[in-house]
C-alpha cells in the first residue's frame, strides 16, 4: 500500500483504542524530558516544524516521522525518517522544493527519575546521515516535577560534516529551558526558551568562530490522552548574536535563522 507518513494518521489512530498511556509523553517540543518508554513498548511520533521569515521571503517545513521502542525500562531507541521543503524569493519569483532528507537514529538512557529522585536525568545520542551530510548530536537531559509544575533543561552539542566541493565542519551548541503547569491531568501550558550558536570551520578557513546564533522563546501547550498526546509551540526570535549579526548591524539573525518557528508533535502508543 502506498501510504505517505501523514496520510496514514487516520489508519494508525484506529490501532490505538486499547493502548496504555506511558510516562514518556512529551509536554515540550524543543526540550526532551528524561522519561523513557517501558521495555517492549512502541510509539509513533509525527513532527512538523514551520520556519518563517528571513532577510527576504522564506518558509521552511521540516517533517520527522519517528518510530520509538523501549529496549529496557531505562533505555529506548528510535528511528527517524526526515523530509522537508523550502520556499524562497529569488529576484521577483517565489521558488520552492523539497524531499527526503535522510534518516536518524536516537538512543536515550534514563539515569534518575524526575519525581522520585532529587532531579531527573538522562543521556541522549542522535546520529543522522544523508549522502553528503553527517551529524552527531549529544544531549544531557535534566527535569523535575514539583507539584503541578514540570521544569526541564537540555544541554546540547552537535557536530556536522557537509560536503560542498570540500568538507565543511560545523559545531552547534544549544540550551533549552522550559516550565509547564498541569492545569488538569491532561492539559498543560507554559513557556519554552531555546538558544543556539553555530561555530563554522572549512577547509579554506582553519579558524573556528561563532558565525550565527539566536535566542527564541514562546508558549508551549500540551494535551495528553490515554492513547495519544500532542505538544505545540510558537517561538519568535528575540535576539541574534555572532559575527554575522555584528557584520549586518541587526538585532536578530535572519540569515541563518528564522523570525518565527512553530512546531507540533503528536505521539501515538501502539
Amino acid at each position: 500500500m502506498n501510504c505517505r507518513p501523514f496520510r496514514c494518521l487516520p489508519a494508525l489512530a484506529c490501532l490505538l483504542l486499547t493502548s496504555p498511556a506511558f510516562a514518556n509523553d512529551r509536554h515540550f517540543t524543543q526540550s526532551y524530558e528524561t522519561a523513557t518508554l517501558p521495555a517492549g513498548a512502541i510509539e509513533i511520533e509525527p513532527q512538523t516544524t514551520f520556519r518563517m521569515g528571513r532577510d527576504q521571503y522564506y518558509l521552511g517545513m521540516d517533517h520527522r516521522l519517528e518510530f520509538e521502542f523501549g529496549i529496557t525500562d531505562h533505555l529506548m531507541a528510535a528511528l527517524y525518517l526526515n523530509s522537508g521543503s523550502e520556499t524562497v524569493r529569488v529576484g521577483s519569483a517565489i521558488v520552492g522544493g523539497g524531499g527526503a532528507q535522510g534518516a536518524s537514529a536516537e538512543f536515550k538512557y534514563n539515569l534518575t527519575n524526575a519525581t522520585a529522585d532529587a532531579i531527573g536525568s538522562a543521556l541522549y545520542l542522535e546520529l543522522t546521515a544523508t549522502p553528503l551530510e553527517y551529524e552527531i548530536e549529544g544531549k544531557l537531559l535534566l527535569d523535575k516535577r514539583i507539584g503541578s509544575w514540570h521544569l526541564v533543561t537540555n544541554l546540547i552539542y552537535e557536530r556536522e560534516w557537509e560536503f560542498e566541493g570540500f568538507w565543511n565542519n560545523e559545531s552547534k551548541v544549544a540550551v533549552t529551558l522550559g516550565a509547564t503547569h498541569f492545569f488538569t491531568e491532561h492539559l498543560t501550558a507554559g513557556l519554552e526558551l531555546f538558544g543556539q550558536g553555530t561555530f563554522e570551520q572549512t577547509a579554506l578557513n582553519a579558524d573556528t568562530t561563532l558565525q550565527h546564533g539566536a535566542l527564541y522563546a514562546g508558549p508551549v501547550v500540551g494535551y495528553t490522552s490515554q492513547n495519544w498526546w500532542v505538544a505545540t509551540t510558537v517561538t519568535p526570535q528575540l535576539v541574534g548574536f555572532g559575527d554575522a549579526v555584528k557584520a549586518a548591524g541587526t538585532v536578530r539573525d535572519l540569515q541563518d535563522f528564522e523570525a518565527v518557528q512553530a512546531r507540533v508533535i503528536v505521539g501515538m502508543h501502539l
